[in-house]
């Protein structure tokens, strides 16, 4: 039996080789993701448990944005953070209720404890932690998105050192220009040790 070859078929067929190459894409894309090993998975779930925890109302006692000192401000939530999807995502709102305020969200994918940082300079970028046994939680930058030029300001790196579990400083590098730039640090207190602990 004869079959006449059709343009509709000739797109049908091209369909099936671009979907084949994006399953095979897309299979190795998840082997990367799986090859971290179990001891690794196992720290990032207990770092994203412990991003959890921070659940509440934290105020500034002190801190640098950009280089410049800021004011403390125990009067008013500087940071938040609640859990959410579930469980399976921490928001962090930085600068709460201000016009400049930014989210962060961390999550977990395929194991790995990752964060997206939607930025008041308008661009959004994605780390990585690095695995955590002691009291500090270091991100590393994978990409930003939305940044048109590669010199402009955006945060490169993010870190957490916890003081016991009412207290906090987090730290946000910088880069501009590609080169190191000054970065911010706050010094922050939860909600309840500032009402008990003034």
């Amino acid at each position: 039996m004869n079959i006449a070859y059709t343009p509709t078929m000739k797109f049908i067929n091209g369909s099936r080789t671009y979907l084949l190459v994006i399953l095979i894409l897309s299979g190795c894309n998840s082997v990367q993701k799986d090859a971290a090993p179990p001891s690794e998975r196992a720290l990032w779930k207990n770092n994203y448990e412990n991003l959890k925890s921070l659940s509440g109302d934290w105020h500034l006692v002190g801190g640098h944005r950009l280089g410049k000192k800021i004011e403390p401000n125990t009067a008013e939530p500087f940071l938040s953070y609640s859990i959410s999807a579930g469980g399976h995502a921490v928001a962090e709102k930085l600068f709460v209720d201000k016009p400049n305020e930014m989210v962060s969200i961390y999550y977990l994918d395929s194991g790995r404890l990752n964060m997206d940082h939607y930025c008041s300079l308008g661009n959004q970028p994605r780390m990585v932690a690095v695995p955590s046994e002691d009291y500090e939680l270091a991100f590393k930058l994978i990409a930003v998105s939305n940044m048109t030029d590669k010199n402009d300001l955006h945060i490169s790196s993010h870190a957490f050192e916890f003081h016991g579990p009412d207290e906090l400083t987090v730290y946000w590098g910088a880069t501009k220009e590609q080169n190191e730039s000054n970065g911010s640090v706050y010094k922050v207190k939860r909600n309840d040790q500032i009402r008990t602990h003034p």
